[in-house]
């Protein structure tokens, strides 16, 4: 059962990836997958219900892709610095959740207020203001708390990112100055001193 829902969201990947959200139809993605409509609508009750669940999958994987990239190991201050430097640099490829989040901001303005955006943004939060925890225990981050600094950070993080809506100087952007201001704002926000 999994697996034919695993096709048909590589299928509507593909065709959202191609077409744009609004474009896309159902009836599209089922003849993608050689499946029927009422097959499709067993594992998904709209397109937007199926753009979603490819939307936590794709964030899930980027995550996961980002994660792998910064590696392991190292004072928790330095990770957050590498996982900042490693996710803007991410988002800064062409990908599909990239390329899906610049062409549509309609899109991702609807997905960013649902439940499921929370859910993501929950994820990464914990994983955040665990990393900021272990730093507390180890005396290099001061005394802060953890959850609410997470939400922030990862709010700059978006807003340094895939939801920046501001351009600055080109040739600032294409330095990486914007991250390396980001990332001297966290460190001298948390670092104990």
């Amino acid at each position: 059962m999994e697996d034919i829902k695993a096709i048909i969201l590589d299928r509507a990947r593909e065709r959202f990836d191609r077409f744009g959200y609004k474009k896309t139809t159902m009836d599209e993605i089922s003849r993608d997958c050689r499946i029927s409509k009422k097959t499709l609508y067993e594992h998904f009750r709209d397109k937007e219900n199926l753009f979603n669940c490819l939307f936590i999958r794709e964030c899930r994987t980027a995550r996961d892709v980002i994660f792998a990239r910064m590696g392991e190991g190292g004072d928790p201050l330095e990770r957050l610095v590498r996982l900042l430097r490693t996710g803007i640099a991410f988002f800064n490829e062409d990908n599909f959740l990239t390329r899906l989040l610049r062409d549509d901001y309609s899109l991702f303005s609807t997905f960013f207020t649902s439940e499921h955006q929370r859910l993501i943004d929950g994820e990464l939060i914990a994983v955040i203001a665990g990393i900021i925890e272990e730093g507390k225990r180890q005396g290099t981050i001061r005394d802060v708390d953890a959850e609410v600094v997470a939400y922030a950070g990862l709010k700059l993080f978006q807003s340094f990112s895939y939801m920046r809506t501001a351009r600055f100087a080109p040739g600032k952007e294409e330095q990486g100055y914007c991250t390396e201001v980001l990332v001297d704002f966290v460190v001298n926000a948390l670092a104990r001193k």
